[in-house]
């Protein structure tokens, strides 16, 4: 069961407290994906993943193995990491979206 499908069950069922707990410990991560394929060589990816937990307070980087070589590797590494910068201000507005949720569905049980 996926952890939408887990936290819609215990909607359903009444628990609201716990569907919120396992949706909050969800919107504490991000993962944020940057890749390009040049046109001329879609087999040589460029990308970069980042994984950010604000739960166990971890950020694990990726980078692929073919950016060393591609002239677009600094732009695309910039625009990466930007997001990664940016990813808290998502994850907050996440749990505030969350919250808000959980507060009209308490309010309509």
């Amino acid at each position: 069961m996926s952890k939408i499908q887990e936290i819609k069950a215990k909607i359903r069922d009444g628990n609201i407290d716990q569907a919120m707990a396992i949706a909050m410990s969800e919107a504490l991560k991000i993962e944020i994906v940057t890749s390009s394929s040049p046109q001329q060589q879609p087999t040589q990816d460029i990308h970069f993943r980042s994984t950010v937990n604000l739960l166990e307070n971890e950020i694990e980087n990726e980078l692929g193995d073919s950016f060393e070589n591609q002239n677009n590797s600094d732009k695309i590494q910039k625009i990466h990491f930007q997001e990664v910068e940016n990813a808290h201000q998502r994850i907050l507005q996440n749990i505030q979206s969350l919250q808000n949720m959980f507060t009209l569905i308490q309010e309509n049980s």
